[in-house]
């Protein structure tokens, strides 16, 4: 259930309880005040008739009283029966003159009781209230009123028909619309929030809330907005620094190629040119013009030197996790992963052992060889990369569903300027590239193709083989 649905329901029970509760106590206190005002009108009705009987005077007429008493019962509807108990000098006691032509045995108990202690007894059960009034200054009569409580369930019943009527109505009214306040100032913006996060783990970086709040929510969605901003900002940025990176290499490897091409051919040069000045047949104009082809020979030679020293940058190496490097190479990779429907699995072993790496040449090196596999698969398919332990290194693979690489490449595959892609998309360097880093950390790389594709292997010394580099 969503967070909307929970605070609902949360919502839904409090209401049922407090609606439930209020019913409920409503309703007792309404029965509790008819059954006060049946028992009122049973004992006031008996006291009016013992202060009728007690002005009249003797001899007592019971039809006559019997009139009177139905004239009582005619004003007060709630009553049922009304009656004048009598007692003899044995104590039996036998119905004077009553409304009703057959008496209940409670009223003689009551009666009874009220003749015993001389004071008004009120007793009452599930169906009627008794009370018993005894007469004043006569000690052998006492007036017995009945009320029924017919009107008390009848009482009940409406209540549970209103909660019915009212209380399950408002139940469900209340709920939905709790429900709908809680899905418009909680649910869409969460959703919100969570789309936005989605989309950005799907490798959409330019994904937004685009929310303005003035709340909680609101402070969440601009707080993730920003932190969005910042995490594009660095993405492109890790991006160009990469970028450089690899023009960088790239020079290296051109000046490297560049001085190993042109080097021979001055050194050459130079030697004839100092064999010929120290000649004595030389005259000394030659002599001096030589010295001066020599010294533009060096002054190039210096040259291609420092376009050398300057590409290559001076390694920093450090020990390190593979797995935070494929990791850190995976969340570079997963937008252009997404965005060209590649399906990238990464299994990483338990305790591999550490290594010995420019953490910033091998992030390049993995990332050059996911790119090659991606740039190998443009309709989309699967990405694998592995780590394990192997001897005292780790070995990586990258696998990749593309076509494979073409026979008359495989061989030179790491030689500068071989290349599978067409004109004006590769340099051919990308590889030789990789090769030299990898060669650098001690390590070797070589590829072969598969039932389906290609795969890049990569073997690496752990940290403190003596095959490391240094």
């Amino acid at each position: 259930m969503s967070l909307s649905g929970r605070l609902s329901l949360f919502v839904a029970l409090i209401v049922i309880g407090v609606v439930a509760s209020v019913t409920y106590l409503e309703t007792r206190s309404f029965e509790r005040d008819i059954d006060q005002e049946l028992t009122d009108a049973s004992r006031l009705s008996a006291q009016s008739a013992a202060a009728n009987l007690a002005a009249r005077d003797t001899p007592l007429d019971p039809l006559d009283i019997r009139d009177m008493l139905h004239d009582l019962v005619v004003a007060d509807p709630v009553l049922d029966v009304i009656s004048v108990i009598e007692t003899d000098a044995a104590g039996h006691l036998s119905v004077f003159t009553s409304t009703s032509t057959e008496e209940r045995a409670e009223v003689l108990d009551v009666a009874g009781r009220a003749i015993m202690t001389m004071s008004p007894v009120t007793d009452r059960s599930e169906t009627v209230v008794i009370t018993a009034v005894p007469v004043p200054r006569r000690d052998k009569y006492v007036v017995v009123a009945t009320v029924g409580l017919e009107n008390l369930l009848q009482a009940r019943q409406r209540g549970v028909g209103i909660a019915l009527r009212v209380a399950l109505p408002t139940m469900v009214l209340v709920t939905v619309l709790a429900y709908l306040a809680v899905r418009l100032l909680v649910g869409k913006p969460l959703a919100a929030i969570v789309r936005t996060m989605e989309q950005t783990a799907a490798g959409d970086l330019s994904a937004r809330t685009a929310m303005v709040r003035h709340d909680e929510l609101g402070t969440i969605a601009a707080r993730l907005d920003g932190m969005l901003d910042q995490l594009e900002r660095f993405n492109q940025s890790l991006h160009e620094r990469i970028a450089r990176a690899e023009r960088v290499a790239v020079l290296g490897q051109v000046a490297a190629n560049v001085a190993h091409q042109a080097g021979t051919p001055l050194n050459l040069v130079s030697g004839y040119v100092q064999m010929i000045r120290e000649d004595p047949k030389t005259d000394e104009r030659t002599r001096s013009r030589l010295q001066t082809v020599d010294t533009q020979i060096q002054q190039v030679t210096r040259v291609l030197r420092s376009m050398l020293d300057y590409a290559r940058q001076p390694p920093g190496f450090e020990t390190v996790a593979v797995s935070d490097i494929i990791e850190r190479v995976r969340e570079i990779a997963q937008p252009r992963l997404s965005r060209s429907n590649i399906r990238a699995q990464f299994a990483i072993a338990a305790n591999l052992p550490a290594i010995r790496a420019d953490v910033t040449q091998l992030e390049m090196a993995l990332l050059n060889l996911v790119n090659n596999a991606l740039d190998a698969m443009p309709a989309g398919g699967s990405l694998a990369i592995s780590a394990a332990a192997r001897g005292d290194g780790v070995r990586l693979e990258v696998a990749d569903t593309g076509p494979g690489i073409p026979a008359e490449i495989l061989g030179r595959l790491f030689e500068p300027w071989a290349t599978t892609k067409p004109t004006g998309q590769g340099t051919g360097l990308g590889l030789a590239i990789v090769r030299d880093v990898i060669r650098s950390h001690g390590g070797s790389i070589a590829a072969h193709n598969r039932a389906t594709g290609a795969v890049f292997v990569i073997d690496l010394p752990a940290a403190g083989s003596v095959a490391e580099a240094v």
